[in-house]
């Protein structure tokens, strides 16, 4: 049939090709009548029923129709534009005629080229400008192919070689010039169709899906489509010319679906498939401290799956499963997710994105580990919290026995309490709420070091302090820190978890000194907790005899009167008789030999007052008496 057709076209165009065309009124004739724009149109002859009109010795007027000037004797018109026009010969003799000359847009024919197997070629008319399309499978000027206006006509060439070629399609209309140009494509010719390359497959939203693939020049492809399954696949769309398809009208939201390319051979009606890329049916279940992922999708081909949160490659997992459960999820935190199947070749399918906010209700871990340092600006709360939990907000609260009441919040893991004395006897707990709005466990208590002390007469001091709570696994060692007056360290002493000391050994020089325990903690890593730190003076603790015998025949410390003591800077003695007048005095604390003035004062008790200033700066006065007494002969 197709012979056929070709043949009654060459035909047709064969009996059109010296065509001349009869004006109106039959006077003259023109080779052309329609065409393509520019078009020329030629007067053949003007004198059909007269003679000797339209010469150089009798012109006649031309007129072209579209505007431009007329001319005497223009025998060759040229339009350059698309559109109809009245040509017109004015003779001087028997008046104008005319015909209508119709100019067509220069359009190149539409057309599709698909490459077959066997280095054969396949070609589809889709251009509906022209009656009549002639087909150069070489563009060598040879016309190999006349297809009539149809619907979607097609037409084969054999190369019998593979190499690269043009193909040429011009169109023409019937009573036509044949001066239309010509649309050309250049054309590979393959033994063998190679398989489409698959690049991705998106989710674009609930009902839309992308596929992506790099196509061949010339090849046709057909996508393939199956539901819930990548075996039972049915025939879905023919693809020319794109490297894209959305697919829409689907529930990706709850379907799966899987898809596979072809290439086609329109010449045997046969097809080169790639392998199958399927979307997924993906789920997001956000639990009690933890996101559970969970889809269906296609697994032949699936290499690996990868999982994306917030826009960043989370974990790769060998193979294709089908759930994910993240827990490493913070509450309060939105979180987004995506599925991507990973098949050989880089090819990719990505599922939709689905985000849900994270929460716990799981009671945070009491604060346990607390120390405490106590300094001249009160107690300094320093813990350890649990990264398990990320705080909102920390609750101090201060109490005496059972009582607690709200002292302070803060966001850091240390507080200050200025108001603390160590009289007052103060606890503290330390509670805190999650940023999931979950209350923590009760925190332990915490009570710090409170160091007191005792001096007898004889300056021997007895440390006692309480023991410390705060830290969960308790005290491993208490230190004793001595300093002496202006803060110089003296002496550390390990007592281990012993809450007395006593101090009892003899010191002549240091009248002031000072005591700090330091708690160490049985869990390493913990900051020490300090006591209060507490100053002792010492007594000066006077000696001086109530009697003495100054008569130069006794024991030489008989002889005189002394005010002795500790960490004595100054004393002034002065020594008054029972009538209150003054005997003696000295600044520098010189013994007294109970004279006055030289002369040696009888028997009896004298009144003695002792002005004292000691190592501590402090002033102070003593007094008492003593008696003379003189040996009997």
């Amino acid at each position: 049939m197709k012979k056929l057709t070709l043949i009654l076209s060459l035909v047709f165009f064969a009996g059109n090709l010296h065509a001349q065309y009869t004006s109106r009124l039959g006077r003259f004739q023109v080779d052309e009548i329609k065409g393509c724009a520019p078009f020329t149109v030629t007067i053949l002859d003007t004198n059909l029923i007269t003679t000797g009109e339209c010469t150089p010795g009798k012109p006649c007027l031309m007129s072209a129709g579209n505007g431009t000037p007329q001319q005497q004797n223009q025998f060759t018109i040229t339009y350059p534009q698309a559109g109809t026009f009245t040509l017109a010969v004015l003779y001087q003799s028997i008046g104008a005629d005319d015909i209508v000359i119709t100019v067509d847009p220069n359009i190149e024919p539409e057309f599709e080229v698909y490459t077959c197997a066997g280095l054969q070629t396949s070609i589809k008319i889709t251009d509906k400008n022209y009656d009549q399309y002639q087909i150069d499978f070489n563009n060598d000027g040879t016309l190999e192919t006349i297809i009539p206006n149809s619907n979607n006509q097609t037409a084969t060439h054999s190369y019998g070689v593979a190499g690269n070629f043009n193909i040429s399609v011009k169109g023409r209309d019937i009573n036509a010039a044949n001066n239309c140009a010509a649309k050309i494509i250049p054309f590979t010719s393959l033994l063998t169709l190679p398989a489409p390359q698959l690049t991705a497959l998106t989710a674009i939203d609930a009902t839309s899906l992308r596929l992506d693939f790099t196509p061949q020049q010339n090849i046709q492809y057909k996508l393939e489509i199956a539901v819930n399954n990548s075996s039972t696949f049915q025939q879905f769309q023919t693809l020319y010319g794109v490297n894209s398809v959305t697919i829409p009208n689907l529930t990706t939201d709850n379907t799966f679906y899987c898809f596979r390319l072809s290439s086609f051979d329109p010449c045997t009606n046969t097809n080169t498939y790639s392998a199958p890329i399927c979307s997924h049916n993906f789920d997001l279940s956000v639990q009690n401290g933890s996101n559970n992922l969970t889809w269906a999708s296609g697994s032949p081909g699936v290499l690996s799956t990868e999982i994306v949160r917030n826009g960043a490659s989370y974990v790769i997992i060998p193979g294709a499963p089908s759930t994910f459960n993240d827990v490493d999820v913070i509450c309060k935190t939105n979180y987004c997710y995506q599925v991507v199947n990973n098949y050989a070749g880089g090819i990719k399918s990505f599922s939709l994105e689905k985000c849900g906010e994270a929460f716990t209700t799981v009671n945070p871990s009491a604060i346990d580990n607390t120390s405490s340092r106590v300094g001249a600006n009160g107690v300094e709360l320093l813990w350890a919290q649990n990264p398990l939990f990320t705080v909102d907000e920390y609750a101090i609260l201060r109490g005496q026995g059972n009582t607690f009441g709200l002292l302070g919040k803060t966001t850091a893991t240390t507080f200050s309490d200025i108001t603390y004395t160590t009289e007052g006897n103060f606890c503290y707990r330390i509670n805190y709420g999650d940023l999931c709005g979950n209350a923590s466990q009760p925190g332990d208590l915490i009570c710090p070091i409170r160091l007191a002390f005792t001096i007898d007469n004889e300056n021997v001091i007895t440390l006692r302090w309480n023991s410390l709570k705060g830290w969960r696994n308790g005290v491993s060692n208490y230190r004793i820190e001595k300093f002496d007056k202006s803060g110089g360290l003296m002496q550390v002493i390990n007592v281990g978890t012993d809450t007395t000391w006593v101090d009892d050994q003899h010191d002549a020089v240091n009248q002031v000194v000072q005591y700090q325990i330091i708690a160490l903690a049985n869990e390493a890593g913990l900051v020490n907790s300090l006591s209060n730190r507490v100053v002792v003076t010492k007594e000066v603790n006077l000696f001086y005899p109530t009697a003495f015998t100054p008569d130069g025949v006794g024991p030489p410390e008989n002889e005189t009167f002394t005010v002795l003591g500790q960490y004595i800077v100054k004393l002034e003695l002065k020594v008054f008789d029972r009538w209150g007048s003054m005997v003696f005095i000295t600044e520098n604390n010189e013994p007294w030999n109970g004279t006055n003035n030289g002369r040696a004062l009888i028997e009896g008790t004298y009144v003695w007052t002792a002005r004292i200033n000691d190592l501590a700066g402090r002033d102070f006065t003593r007094e008492g008496t003593v008696v003379i007494l003189k040996k009997k002969n």
